[in-house]
């Protein structure tokens, strides 16, 4: 069944694995990003660091967008807040202040979404976050940082509004998690019923929703290797006892992908992670379905 592409905001701290996330996800898009920026590519995926485009607006973002074809398959934007602030400033200086300022900086936005999603192309934007806080006697939720009054509305765009948070101190694999369940504090959640909270993984996550993407050419195997390792890890179960059993699965699967398929440490625990992330999101929808309908 064909579906609509995604559009994805993806926020969290400095350094928490943003980029490394819509890496992963999306290694043949077209980025849009600061020179170095790319840079786990190659340091934490093993492959060469996608071109970036360095653009300076929301509207320059969307003139570039209507250049691309169905065949780029997805955009990503990192990272947005910084765009958002170079439109706003690049809109002031040209008078606009108030409504019409916030206007044209959302009107940018929702005339890129609507170019890509017209042709197919997902959409991801990685943000830096901003607390919740009172302003003008007004309860503002933490989210994405974006400036006034897009605050609030440029995230509703969003199919999958994610927020990154450390990961539990025992947690088996990366050390952030992603969250999109209804929040006091912070804005998010998912159009595609994501499980809460969710493994730092963009690519299994829209996996799981049912999109289909593509891996690095060469790479293919990795599909293969994650739906054995997701196998494995659901056999062995999650509950007391099953950690080390766990761990010891892992690596003795990936000691047979450096073996039997390649010698990159890196292909080989990046299908591993996708395996592993794959189960606990298997599961997790299934304790998901239960809390929302009761048996």
């Amino acid at each position: 069944m064909a579906r609509d592409p995604s559009f994805t905001i993806l926020y969290g701290d400095l350094k928490s694995g943003k980029t490394t996330a819509a890496l992963a996800a999306f290694p043949n898009a077209v980025f849009v990003a600061a020179p170095g920026a790319l840079s786990p590519a190659e340091y934490v995926w093993g492959f060469p660091q996608p071109t970036a485009y360095d653009l300076a607006t929301f509207r320059d973002l969307h003139a570039f967008a209507t250049t691309l074809t169905p065949a780029h398959g997805a955009l990503v934007i990192d990272d947005a807040t910084l765009l958002a602030d170079r439109t706003v400033n690049v809109y002031k200086s040209k008078g606009l202040g108030g409504y019409d300022l916030w206007g044209a900086v959302l009107t940018s936005a929702e005339r890129l979404g609507d170019e890509c999603r017209r042709k197919g192309i997902h959409v991801v934007m990685t943000c830096h976050p901003i607390v919740a806080e009172i302003k003008n006697g007004v309860r503002l939720l933490g989210g994405p940082n974006f400036p006034g009054q897009t605050r609030g509305k440029l995230p509703a765009l969003a199919d999958l509004l994610l927020r990154v948070e450390p990961a539990p101190e025992d947690a088996i694999g990366w050390p952030m998690v992603i969250r999109s369940a209804l929040h006091p504090d912070w804005l998010q959640g998912s159009r595609y019923n994501t499980p809460d909270p969710a493994p730092m993984n963009l690519r299994e996550i829209l996996n799981h929703a049912g999109f289909k993407l593509p891996r690095i050419r060469g790479l293919e195997w990795q599909d293969k290797v994650a739906d054995q390792v997701a196998q494995k890890v659901l056999e062995i179960g999650f509950g007391e006892g099953t950690t080390d059993k766990i761990r010891a699965a892992l690596a003795k699967a990936r000691d047979t992908v450096l073996a039997k398929i390649t010698k990159d440490p890196r292909h080989a625990m990046w299908a591993i992670k996708d395996g592993y992330d794959r189960a606990v999101l298997t599961l997790a929808a299934g304790a998901n379905s239960a809390r929302i309908w009761g048996f």
